[in-house]
């Protein structure tokens, strides 16, 4: 198989590879879709990007080919289908975007699979779609907002105990869809802001912002952009995130003997901080949010913490 797809992304992108590729273009796919519920996920994405070029070289038969595999018994197989997706995006206009327009819908539509893995795939697709192609779910998306919004939800049903020797560790099945998810929520406030209803937005920033550190960190960029993207709109939800924010900005590290430990809660301070300063330069914030501006005033603006969010906020206006 990867050999495979060394053969089939450099014959792809010419036309003379592509007269070779042709003759045995069905006996590829067919060869393909056997191992798309292959249980290495290495050899899936190879089946992914392999079947991802052939969309490209011929449209409608891979594209109709995929989408009727989103419904198969088994969940490696659509999610494998539907990470192909990502394969056929480039910046540049080709002939497969219309035709991935057209049935995009048939792939969203495992946004409510019952299976995580197959909705963290169609999440790693979206996002790229969003970012690179967003013409394509642009139309689509306001749909499928409450889907995606469901992805960023701690779900208990998905977190597990095992036991390491002695000890015993929390596995969270769940934590890298919703990272994925929110991911995908920062793309689609620069691509596809007009789509959004953004209250609804910021009320799932809430859960974000109390979530583990690498989703709380994205968290603080997404709040970073929204406040430079939609500042008025975010005034409108800005008290609801006042809690989650003092509770990053007053955390202690868990063992303060652990020095990784004290300089991971500090950049998430830190990082938490410099999205309050940017939040704080909206224009009419302390008219309109005085709840927010006491905040700032209150827990932000004094102590050691004041003396750190003031650095902040110089570097960010050397940098302005």
């Amino acid at each position: 198989l990867g050999s495979l797809r060394e053969i089939i992304v450099r014959l792809s992108g010419t036309k003379e590879g592509k007269d070779i590729l042709t003759p045995h273009f069905e006996q590829l796919l067919g060869l393909l879709f056997e191992h798309t519920s292959h249980e290495e996920e290495g050899t899936r994405n190879v089946v992914s990007e392999c079947l991802g070029k052939l969309a490209l070289m011929n449209p409608e038969p891979v594209i109709l080919a995929l989408k009727e595999r989103v419904k198969a018994p088994n969940a490696l197989t659509r999610g494998c289908v539907v990470a192909a997706i990502k394969f056929t995006i480039f910046e540049k206009s080709l002939p497969v975007d219309k035709v991935l327009t057209k049935n995009i819908t048939s792939f969203l539509d495992l946004l409510n699979d019952p299976e995580i893995s197959v909705r963290k795939s169609v999440m790693l697709s979206l996002n790229y779609c969003a970012h690179h192609k967003p013409s394509i779910i642009r139309e689509a998306l306001p749909k499928y907002l409450p889907q995606i919004y469901d992805q960023t939800r701690i779900k208990p049903e998905l977190i597990k105990e095992v036991e390491l020797g002695p000890f015993k560790h929390k596995e969270d099945g769940g934590l890298e869809t919703r990272q994925a998810t929110f991911e995908c929520m920062y793309t689609l406030l620069e691509t596809c802001l007009t789509r959004i209803e953004l209250q609804d937005f910021i009320v799932k920033m809430v859960s974000g912002l109390a979530d583990e550190y690498d989703i709380q960190m994205l968290n603080h960029l997404i709040l970073i952009r929204l406040a430079k993207k939609a500042g008025s709109a975010l005034l409108g939800g800005l008290d609801l995130l006042i809690d989650p924010l003092k509770a990053c900005v007053t955390s202690v590290a868990k063992d303060a003997n652990v020095a990784q430990l004290v300089e991971r809660n500090n950049e998430l301070i830190k990082s938490a901080l410099r999205a309050i300063a940017v939040v704080n330069q909206i224009p009419d914030l302390a008219e309109t949010t005085p709840k927010f501006h006491e905040f700032v005033k209150t827990v932000i603006q004094v102590g050691e913490l004041g003396k750190t969010y003031a650095e902040i906020v110089k570097g960010q206006q050397e940098r302005a």
